[in-house]
């Protein structure tokens, strides 16, 4: 009842923001008993309301991404074949499902997409929470699946449904399917399938997954394997994981392919006369067949660990010293004083800065074998999210690091949360947790979500972001308009309406959306209907553009509002064809 009572409240403030006090009251007292009762099917209860707060909040599909795989599921619906000609991105999981599934239960593929993705989210936290309780207890496991379920960075892109929402989840069931494999070939084929599937699913998760499986396994392996068929089984899975996708690639996304394999070159030393991908191959089975070989030898070594327990204290601050290094660089990018200009309010950091502090704290009690594999789970990733921010390789947008990371550091912060609350009464860790899973929500999303507007640059909840998260009724009616009209030409638009508008290209009109096509950062230039071609161009703009707008500049750039003049000059030199009061299209 809590469940569906706090998705109504969602539901209900479409047309009155004061409904989602409902939404709050129930997603609270949702999790209080899922902390109290430690049961798993709370835990996806919760994970569901906050994955699909933005599915009920909004009429339509959110920020750009999302409308990209909705463009590509019409292709597939319209061509009625999964080919290069038709299907221009081949990551087709989330697509051909969706496609699949709007056919055959005759329901609009956009209402599917935007709510059977990002409650699959549960699945992930699921499989998270079974690693966490095999390794530690059903406590530190229930923790751990809430933090996950309310990470600033993990629920942004959860709550998407893009390729990111399936491919994330798919990614954590894989982990621990994997884990399981280690111990045991019954998981093996499972295991296997799983990850081969996300080379299908979204390339960066599989590429993330290659540096999960492996960071873990290793650290498995030397700290807590004690069979040698343990290393034949992870070697399996990580040459798995590593190759299935590049022969994809290799097959279907080129471009993808060649920068995997130009990365993996320029980290490897260039006397190595082997093929990059090659190499990684052979690196791979030397490591894992000497663990496998020498594992006698390394469990005798670890029987007599517990002579080195005194460097556990230094060992432990040295981590904390690393920690704090690497949060200054990820801060310091993350306030845009690198090469990405950012600019977030300061309560988009809260959830994150909690992160860490409650990994500081649960960090010692990771100090121990069981614990390493876990601290390597997360050092992995971190060494390549800061190599990314200095530069040392090519990265096209290290944010995109920072949601993997969230699932290792959720269970090093259930261990700290969990030993800061032992000491008190059972209700009152409950309600602590709450109210941390609540405000971790709410600084998780920009201003429109759960405030209802946007504030002005100088207030403390001012959020560029809230212009962009959402796609009004006026811009949906105003492409329709160009739909229903059969439009053809060039529409001139700025970067996000462009992907809403990516449904009208060569699938329900036959428009060209100049800024996606292109991706350049001039495109401003190309509203001048002095520089418009031959051909018909449309130019849509929106009431917000005059406030904030984005043509191109992407993550790099300030971005800048559009001026009057440009306005001025589209009314004097084209011709003005539709008017709603919020957006308006001009033809020239």
């Amino acid at each position: 009842m809590l469940f569906l009572c706090g998705l109504l409240g969602l539901a209900l403030s479409r047309t009155n923001i004061v409904a989602v006090i409902l939404f709050a009251a129930c997603y609270s007292i949702l999790v209080y008993r899922t902390w109290l009762t430690e049961s798993p099917v709370g835990l996806a209860l919760c994970t569901v309301q906050s994955s699909l707060v933005l599915a009920f909040r909004f009429k339509y599909l959110t920020w750009g991404d999302p409308w990209f795989e909705y463009s590509m599921i019409l292709k597939i619906m319209k061509s009625g074949l999964l080919s290069p000609v038709y299907y221009p991105d081949q990551q087709p999981a989330l697509h051909t499902l969706i496609a699949a599934a709007s056919t055959y239960m005759h329901t609009e593929a956009m209402t599917l997409q935007k709510f059977l993705i990002p409650a699959f989210s549960a699945a992930g936290i699921l499989s998270l929470y079974l690693i966490a309780r095999d390794f530690f207890d059903s406590r530190i496991a229930i923790a751990s699946g809430l933090l996950l379920s309310v990470g600033t960075a993990y629920v942004h892109w959860i709550s998407q449904a893009a390729t990111e929402s399936l491919g994330i989840p798919m990614a954590l069931i894989a982990f621990y399917l994997s884990y399981r494999a280690f111990c045991s070939t019954r998981y093996l084929p499972a295991a296997l399938i799983i990850i081969s599937s996300l080379a299908l699913t979204h390339h960066l998760t599989a590429i993330i997954f290659v540096v999960w499986i492996n960071s873990f396994a290793l650290a498995y392996l030397l700290f807590v394997s004690k069979n040698h068929q343990d290393a034949i089984r992870a070697l399996v899975l990580s040459l798995s994981a590593f190759a299935v996708p590049l022969l994809w690639w290799s097959m279907r996304l080129p471009s993808i392919y060649r920068l995997v394999v130009s990365t993996v070159d320029k980290i490897l030393p260039d006397r190595i006369p082997l093929d990059p991908a090659a190499t990684i191959v052979v690196i791979m089975i030397l490591i894992y067949a000497s663990l496998s070989l020498l594992n006698d030898s390394i469990i005798h070594i670890r029987s007599r660990a517990h002579r080195l327990q005194h460097l556990s204290t230094p060992i432990y601050y040295g981590l904390i010293v690393l920690i704090a290094i690497g949060a200054a660089f990820a801060l310091n990018f993350l306030l845009g004083r690198s090469f990405f200009a950012l600019s977030y309010p300061m309560q988009f950091y809260a959830n994150g800065l909690m992160m860490i502090i409650l990994a500081v704290v649960g960090l010692r009690g990771f100090m121990n074998t069981r614990g390493i594999p876990f601290l390597a789970w997360s050092g992995g990733l971190a060494v390549l999210f800061l190599g990314s921010i200095l530069k040392l390789y090519y990265f096209e947008d290290p944010l995109r690091f920072i949601e993997f990371i969230y699932p290792s550091l959720a269970v090093v912060g259930a261990y700290g949360i969990v030993s800061m609350v032992q000491r008190m009464d059972s209700k009152a860790g409950a309600t602590a947790m709450a109210l941390i899973c609540l405000l971790s929500l709410v600084v998780a999303f920009p201003s429109t979500v759960f405030w209802g507007q946007e504030f002005p640059p100088g207030d403390p909840r001012y959020d560029a972001r809230a212009y962009v998260i959402y796609h009004p009724e006026t811009e949906i009616m105003a492409l329709g308009y160009l739909r229903d009209h059969s439009a053809e030409g060039m529409l001139h638009t700025d970067r996000y309406v462009g992907y809403a508008s990516l449904q009208l290209e060569n699938i329900t009109s036959d428009l060209s959306i100049d800024l996606l096509e292109r991706k350049s950062t001039s495109v401003r230039e190309k509203l001048d209907p002095d520089s418009f071609s031959d051909g018909i161009d449309f130019v849509l703009v929106r009431e917000r553009m005059m406030r904030y707008a984005e043509f191109g500049e992407w993550l790099l750039k300030e971005k800048k509002p559009l001026k009057g003049d440009v306005i001025e000059k589209l009314e004097r030199k084209t011709s003005r064809i539709y008017d709603n009061g919020e957006a308006w299209i001009y033809m020239g």
